[in-house]
């Protein structure tokens, strides 16, 4: 609290915004160290709004003008470096899900799937630096890494958040970059009753093209908040939900996540795999520069529906003025459905000739010879999220005290039933990739396949392949669970020190992924029976496949049968390839983290010369104890489909082994804010802050590829390291903040990071029992290294409305915002192929989800009942980790989004919305940063609905 000699300092306020300034801090009052503890992020009487004049009060009008106004009232509140973005009221926030609106947020950018936000970062410098919190509580991710899917939280229910960008004692430890956290309405807080109801109807025009699809598809949303009378007491409830059925269609290309080194020129006809060759010292021989091959090529399309539920409820029970007890709950349930057929090159590396490679060993145009594989699958994800959390704070003169308890559970439940065929045969092909973003493919000779068959090539004629056929069942199971406890404390004093704060902290968090439950499913019939004939389609999946792209391959077909059906007629049953039993296996990873954290901070409050001056200083001591799983079994090798080849399988008993890791982590911080002038801030902050490894990253499992391959150790890989510790950095940010308006604004921040940690990877060798036999197998492993990097960045953003102009014209505004970091960090490539690391042939990447531009602004209107938005977000290339997988980078990313609503009635409102108005594609690329390696449009996709509030 500040002292009485800074508050006397300030302009007086009306009645009417020290109320809005009470509501705001009670809107980001629930932080990452506690819900309970309002204080620490912003009392009422420590949140400096934009001046007014005495007497007299600014009214902000228009939607987006009081989301602007209320996100910037919310950023000067906050004790540290930061941003926030807050509706006036619940639904406010009119993106279809939150990672779309965060994006508008200086700094915060996002990972594109299935067109749309996922993932997000904070200055551009990727999940993993930084930490997800809805409540003020962990979130629990099916992710394959700490990752939140933001699309699982419709923004209709979401009431705002804050992105903490700097570090104190008391926030939850985890955030080098940041720490992005969403809030939930509080009903007592929010002080009316409110009913909503919304439609929003859709249309994708990429679906349209999907045989039988469906590309009209909807979402309700309904909300409601209300509060009674209770004895002496308040109680208030808020609770919404939303319906929504809908598809995600995308035109795919992707290869396998296996790359090798080659430099050898083998020709087609001389039925070779491209090798890397070496003379007795290491010194390459081949006749080609050194080049990268993956062991698949696959052009898919799909059929796919994307349902979700989700509910979200708070009770808010007052009983008395000094206590204040808090009960909410989440739960989202997300039922995802693909069929796909895929055409791929199945020799990815015979009979390689290359015709130009980059500097960087991008293999960008080649020639080689290839059966055709023809695959059908079915796939269904499931996935639940449940979050529970409860708090109680008692309020004293001085002393205020909080408890909170919480647990999030996230469940995946994957099952895929794959099938394939493939031509005798071979045939001559070329592809290239230079100048599109779907690689053109052409065949160069097919005499073969067709002497074989006695057919014409046609890839639309299922009779053309007639060999290797393949059933297989995968099953994959995540969950990940999170509970925690913890106490706070916060003791107001008269002095330099306005308060003292200390708690502590007791997280579990335990990650499961049950995988490798794979089984080869045995023939009951085969392609050519008339089961199998039944499951044929005449007509392909998708119309107009690739036309989106600039590529040649518009229009590609080929042959295509119903995925569920052709399992049926394949193994005689759905249920094939279940399992029986225990499905204990090498590949699944059973990480439990615990961790045991302490704080003391003291908040200050003072003047240097006639400049209000206020901030804390503090320590957080944490303890973290990792315990890894990992199962050993047998291995057994069977014939693959190509001569020479193998695939392995684990078989026999199951062994459990426990690895075991503990540190401790010390994070001093202090942040100090200037008040240089009524409507302009000067902050500093200085900190450590660390970014845990992925919990799977910590996993003692293996990994075994289902890749046809010649050696044993080309399909083993590590899935992680249990003795993998925290990335920790020491911190310095300064950043200058002018409130020129309640919606006009300029903020400067430049920050350095020096990152104490890094990684490497390590080269070992196991053995395995492979047929009886004690196998030596070479893996890599990611482990800690004593390099320093350093990080250096800086972000501007500005709002402006133009009410000064001519009216008609005075609704115009634009925020724009830029963030620039630039790093020395080095993550090398984590796989070792054939006993040679591609980290010796490739160069590092950077931090996991780093890029060193990103940029986002909107162009807004608002007149009367109208209001349209613009916005433009765009992303330089950033690396993109995959589990234990080869180095990975998604490609530069600009999306454009329009929205735009119109009031009918008092309360009635029309709305629209177009996303990803351009069609960009998201790319990625492996195991260089220009190997196109995955591609994926998605197409322009419309909404429009109505809401209603009453």
């Amino acid at each position: 609290m500040l002292q009485q000699s800074t508050d006397e300092m300030r302009p007086a306020r009306s009645t009417h915004a020290f109320m809005k300034a009470a509501l705001l801090a009670s809107a980001i009052a629930i932080a990452p160290h506690g819900a309970a503890l309002a204080q620490d992020v912003g009392e009422p009487d420590a949140v400096d709004l934009p001046p007014v004049s005495e007497g007299d009060e600014i009214v902000v009008t228009g939607e987006i003008s009081r989301t602007i106004e209320n996100s910037l009232d919310a950023k000067r509140a906050l004790p540290v470096i930061g941003d926030a973005i807050v509706g006036d009221e619940i639904g406010d926030l009119p993106d279809l899900s939150v990672a779309e609106t965060l994006e508008r947020v200086v700094g915060v950018t996002s990972d594109r799937f299935k067109g749309g936000s996922s993932e997000l970062s904070v200055r551009g410098l990727g999940a993993f630096l930084g930490a997800s919190y809805l409540n003020g509580r962990e979130i629990s991710s099916g992710s394959d890494g700490r990752d939140v899917n933001y699309g699982q939280f419709p923004s209709e229910l979401i009431n705002g958040a804050v992105i903490y960008k700097t570090q104190q004692a008391s926030f939850i430890e985890g955030g080098v970059s940041g720490i992005i956290e969403l809030q939930t309405l509080r009903p007592l807080d929010y002080g009316k009753r409110r009913l909503q109801l919304q439609f929003l109807g859709g249309y994708s025009p990429y679906e349209d093209k999907v045989r039988d699809g469906e590309p009209f598809n909807y979402r309700i949303t309904g909300s409601y908040v209300d509060q009674f009378q209770l004895g002496d007491g308040e109680l208030g409830i808020a609770i919404g939900g939303q319906i929504r059925r809908d598809t995600a269609p995308e035109d795919f290309y992707t290869s396998s996540s296996t790359y090798r080194p080659c430099n050898t020129i083998e020709g087609v006809d001389n039925s070779n795999n491209c090798n890397f060759r070496t003379d007795a010292a290491g010194n390459p021989t081949g006749a080609a520069n050194t080049y990268f091959v993956s062991n698949q090529y696959i052009y898919r399309a799909m059929a796919t529906q994307a349902d979700r539920d989700a509910v979200i409820g708070t009770l808010q029970w007052k009983p008395t003025s000094s206590l204040d007890i808090n009960l909410d709950a989440q739960y989202s349930y997300r039922n995802d459905v693909e069929e796909r057929g895929n055409l791929v090159i199945a020799d990815g590396r015979r009979d390689i000739e290359p015709i130009e490679i980059s500097p960087t060993g991008a293999l960008l145009a080649w020639r080689g010879e290839t059966r055709l594989e023809n695959q059908s699958v079915w796939r269904q994800r499931e996935e639940t999220y449940l979050g529970l959390g409860g708090n109680i704070a008692w309020s004293g003169d001085r002393l205020t005290i909080a408890a909170d308890v919480s647990y999030s559970q996230t469940e995946r439940r994957q099952d895929e039933k794959d099938m394939r065929i493939r031509t005798n045969q071979r045939v001559f092909f070329t592809v290239d990739t230079r100048g599109t973003t779907i690689p053109n493919l052409t065949f160069d000779n097919v005499a073969r396949v067709e002497s074989d068959t006695g057919l014409l090539f046609d890839l639309d004629n299922h009779d053309l392949y007639d060999n290797g056929a393949r059933a297989r069942r995968r099953l994959e199971n995540i969950d990940d669970d999170i509970f925690a406890v913890r106490l706070d404390g916060q003791y107001e004093m008269d002095g330099f020190f306005t308060s003292m704060q200390a708690g502590f902290r007791f997280g579990e968090r335990r990650r499961v992924r049950d995988d490798g439950i794979d089984a080869t499913v045995a023939l009951v019939n085969g392609y050519d029976s008339a089961e199998a004939i039944a499951a044929r389609e005449s007509e392909f999946i998708v119309e107009d496949l690739y036309c989106g792209s600039d590529s040649q391959m518009c229009g590609l077909t080929f042959a295509y049968w119903e995925p569920n059906a052709l399992f049926r007629a394949l193994t005689g049953s759905d249920d094939a390839g279940l399992p029986m039993g225990s499905t204990l296996s090498p590949d699944d990873a059973d990480v439990t983290e615990t961790t045991y954290a302490g704080y003391v901070q003291a908040n200050f409050s003072t003047s240097i010369g006639d400049i209000p001056a206020y901030g804390n200083i503090g320590v957080r001591v944490i303890r973290t104890e990792i315990e890894s799983l990992g199962i050993s079994s047998a291995i057994v090798t069977i014939p693959g489909a190509t001569a020479g080849t193998v695939e392995l399988v684990p078989t026999g008993p199951t062994t459990e082994n426990i690895e075991r890791n503990s540190f401790w982590n010390y994070l001093p911080s202090a942040n100090l804010t200037l008040e240089i002038r009524d409507d302009m801030l000067m902050r500093f902050a200085a900190y450590k802050a660390i970014a845990r490894p992925d919990p799977e990253a910590m996993s003692a499992a293996l990994t075994f590829s289902d890749d046809e391959v010649v050696n044993v150790g080309d399909a083993v890989s590590a899935s992680g390291n249990p003795f993998l510790e925290p990335l920790d950095s020491w911190n310095v940010d300064f950043s200058y903040e002018w409130y020129a308006s309640p919606t006009d604004s300029v903020a400067v921040a430049i920050y350095y990071k020096r990152l104490q940690t890094g990684f490497d990877t390590d080269i070992s060798t196991i053995s395995l029992d492979v047929n009886g036999t004690a196998t030596p197998v070479t893996i890599g492993r990611t482990v800690n290294s004593d390099r320093e990097s350093s990080l250096f960045g800086f972000e501007v953003a500005f709002n402006h409305t133009m009410d000064y102009l001519p009216a008609g014209l005075d609704g115009l505004g634009f925020q724009v915002a830029y963030n620039f970091a630039d790093s020395d960090f080095e993550f090398p490539d984590p796989t070792v192929q054939n006993g040679q690391p591609l980290a010796d042939f490739t160069r590092p990447a950077n931090i996991p989800g780093y890029s060193r531009h990103s940029f986002n602004g909107q162009l807004f209107y608002e007149n009367g009942p109208f209001t349209a938005r613009l916005a433009y977000k765009w992303r330089s290339q950033y690396y993109k980790p995959f589990r234990s997988a080869a180095n990975r980078y998604g490609g530069p990313e600009g999306f454009l989004d329009f929205s735009a609503s119109l009031n009918l009635l008092d309360g009635v409102q029309l709305r629209f919305q177009a996303l990803n108005l351009t069609d960009e594609p998201a790319l990625l690329y492996r195991p260089t940063r220009d190997s196109l390696a995955e591609a994926s449009y998605s197409g322009t996709r419309y909404f429009v609905g109505l809401r209603a509030r009453f």
